[in-house]
């Protein structure tokens, strides 16, 4: 591994102005830099230590809305009744994120800053229109999550901006979120594919709300807006969930790599979505 300096700012304030300083790296729990940095895909002058921000590491609600600080683990998500209740999907991603050690370590911000199109968190947070929250010496902004990412590893984040939180609104009908992945094997595993799902009916059992997104099938994790309205209005069955995923097939594009064809991909990725729909349905009749 190369030399690097070294910072570890202890307050926002601090971090706002070493951002500006420097020409340096965030890192956290290090579970994405430095193996990176190991591997010369990242050779950053400087390493800006957050880990010691005790303030960025937190869940939150208000009366219609959740925040969850950069820092918060892994570990956090999947422990917090109010994430399981608000954000089941999320619950399920953070359960499959590596071994015990690494949800320990991993962030919520540094799975978002490293914008991979495999990034767990991002199909669930999708699913619920989710606002990543920037922060820098120059103010405040916010932005939507389908914005944020914006290629393979990258993102809208600034030079001299950090993530700060990000949140969602909580959802006002009874709903089901449902997270799947498919990888070379189960807890530490790039995912193959991903899907998250978000389904309401009306009191007449028809669709009234849904959100379908997908991780590792295109060059950022994406919504499946055509998917999503041709489910609306629908009463739901085995057909509908099948045509549903044949309107998600035509919305991505994966890729051949090491991990799986673009072939395969395109068909697990449909197989994930009706499943997902699936379940998400049943989990609204019991």
């Amino acid at each position: 591994m190369q030399s690097f300096n070294y910072l570890a700012p202890h307050s926002q304030n601090e971090l706002c102005q070493v951002l500006c300083n420097t020409a340096g790296k965030i890192i956290a729990g290090g579970t994405d830099m430095l193996p990176q940095m190991r591997n010369l895909k990242q050779t950053p002058s400087t390493l800006i230590d957050i880990s010691h921000i005790s303030d960025l590491r937190y869940i939150q609600e208000s009366e219609d809305e959740v925040l969850i600080g950069a820092l918060t683990t892994w570990s956090d998500i999947l422990e917090s009744p109010l994430i399981q209740k608000t954000a089941p999907a999320l619950a399920q991603a953070a359960s499959l994120v590596g071994a015990p050690m690494t949800r320990n370590r991993g962030t919520i911000g540094g799975n978002l800053g490293n914008a991979s199109p495999a990034a767990d968190s991002l199909p669930p947070l999708l699913t619920l229109d989710a606002i990543v929250h920037l922060n820098s010496q120059s103010g405040q902004r916010q932005v939507p999550l389908r914005n944020f990412l914006t290629g393979p590893g990258t993102t809208d984040l600034k030079a001299d901006e950090y993530i700060q939180q990000v949140s969602y609104k909580k959802v006002a009908l009874p709903f089901g979120n449902v997270f799947n992945k498919l990888g070379p094997r189960q807890g530490m595993t790039i995912s193959i594919a991903s899907v998250a799902v978000l389904l309401a009916l009306d009191a007449n059992g028809k669709i009234t709300l849904a959100r379908i997104a997908l991780g590792a099938v295109a060059p950022t994790a994406v919504r499946c807006p055509d998917a999503e309205a041709f489910l609306l209005g629908k009463e739901p069955s085995t057909e509908l969930w099948q045509e549903a995923a044949h309107q998600v097939r035509k919305a991505i594009a994966p890729i051949d790599d090491v991990r799986g064809t673009q072939e395969y991909r395109h068909h697990i990725a449909g197989i994930l979505t009706r499943r997902a729909l699936q379940t998400a349905y049943l989990s609204l009749q019991e």
